[in-house]
C-alpha cells in the first residue's frame, strides 16, 4: 500500500513540474530600465535578465524601458513603451505558426547573453567594440574583422576593421579599400575615413564576378600600413541550400526589422559560420537600439570569440 502511494505522489509531482514547464510563455532576453514583474500570487519584484515569464504574469515597464522577450515559440518581441502589461496579452499579439528554426536560435541568443562567466576578461582585453586599438606605433596593424577567406550568403555585408595603434599627437586617418579577383586585377578602390565600409557584391562591378569572389586589403592613406588580403566568397549554391531552406524558414517568423530579430539573425549565421553575415546583423541591431548595452556586449564577445581581436 506504502508503495502505490508513493508512485502516487510521484506521479502527481511530475505532472505538477509539466503543467509548470508548459506555463512557460516568454523568457526575458534583454531588459533596460528599472522594470518589475509581478509573477502568478506574488508581489512586485525587479525584472532580471533570463527570468521566465508564465501565463497570468504582470509586466511594469519605467520611462525609457526597452524589453526584449522570447516567446516559447522562438518569436521575439520588443516592448518600449511604460506602463503595465499582461503576460498573456502580450502573447496574444504573435499568434501564428511556430518555427523549430526560430526557436532554435532565440534559444542561443539566450544562452550567450545569460552566461557571463568569463565575459568581463573577453572585453577587458578587447576594449571598445569597433576600436580594438586606439594609437602610427611601431607594430602598429590593420585586422580585418574577417577570416582570410570567408563565405557569405547575403549579398551585401559590414567589412570592418581596427584603428591602427598611434603615438604622439593623434591624427585623423583616412583608409583605401582596394578590390580584386581572383588574378589579382584591381577592380574598385574607394576611400574612406572610417573604419568600415559595406561590400555589395549585387551591385557593379561585384555583379560581374563569374566566380563571386573578391579580394579585399586596407592601407592607411599616405601611410606605409596595409592590412592582409582577405577573400570574400559567396557561398556556392550546391552547398548553401540546406542553409537558405533553413534561412528561409527562420525569415518567416523573424523579419530584421527589431534588434532583437538581427541578434537571432546573428546567431544562425555564427551557427552556419557565415561570420560577415553575423557581423553585418550585430551592428544592424545596436544601429537600430544603441541604448541596450547587452546586445553591444554580445558583439564584443562575439568578436573575441571569432579571433577577430588584435
Amino acid at each position: 500500500m506504502k508503495s502505490v502511494i508513493k508512485i502516487f505522489v510521484v506521479v502527481i509531482w511530475l505532472g505538477s513540474f509539466s503543467a509548470n514547464a508548459q506555463e512557460y510563455v516568454f523568457k526575458v532576453l534583454a531588459n533596460k530600465g528599472d522594470n518589475s514583474v509581478k509573477l502568478k500570487g506574488n508581489d512586485w519584484a525587479p525584472l532580471k535578465t533570463g527570468q521566465s515569464l508564465n501565463s497570468g504574469d504582470e509586466l511594469k515597464l519605467s520611462n525609457e524601458a526597452y524589453l526584449g522577450l522570447m516567446h516559447n515559440s522562438g518569436k521575439t518581441l520588443e516592448v518600449k513603451t511604460s506602463g503595465e502589461y499582461n503576460v498573456n496579452t502580450l502573447a496574444d499579439n504573435l499568434k501564428g505558426k511556430n518555427s523549430s528554426v526560430a526557436s532554435k536560435y532565440a534559444d542561443f541568443v539566450m544562452n550567450r547573453m545569460s552566461d557571463e562567466e568569463g565575459a568581463g576578461d573577453y572585453r577587458k582585453s578587447l576594449g571598445a567594440t569597433g576600436a580594438v586599438d586606439r594609437a602610427l606605433a611601431s607594430g602598429a596593424k590593420i585586422k580585418v574583422m574577417a577570416h582570410s577567406s570567408t563565405d557569405i550568403i547575403n549579398p551585401e555585408v559590414i567589412i570592418r576593421w581596427s584603428e591602427p595603434q598611434q603615438t604622439g599627437e593623434i591624427e585623423e586617418l583616412s583608409y583605401e579599400v582596394v578590390y580584386s579577383n581572383l588574378f589579382d586585377e584591381v577592380i574598385k578602390t574607394e576611400e574612406t575615413d572610417k573604419t568600415a565600409t559595406t561590400l555589395n557584391m549585387a551591385s557593379s562591378p561585384f555583379n560581374n564576378l563569374e566566380n563571386k569572389f573578391v579580394k579585399v586589403k586596407v592601407s592607411v592613406k599616405g601611410k606605409d600600413l596595409n592590412s592582409e588580403e582577405y577573400a570574400i566568397i559567396i557561398k556556392p549554391e550546391d552547398e548553401s541550400a540546406e542553409i537558405k531552406k533553413m534561412l528561409n524558414e527562420l525569415k518567416s517568423e523573424v523579419q530584421e526589422e527589431t534588434a532583437l530579430d538581427n541578434m537571432v539573425m546573428a546567431a544562425f549565421y555564427e551557427d552556419n559560420n557565415l561570420l560577415l553575415d553575423a557581423l553585418t546583423s550585430y551592428e544592424k541591431a545596436i544601429q537600430i537600439a544603441p541604448e541596450v548595452e547587452i546586445y553591444q556586449k554580445a558583439y564584443e564577445d562575439f568578436i573575441i570569440r571569432n579571433g577577430f581581436a588584435n
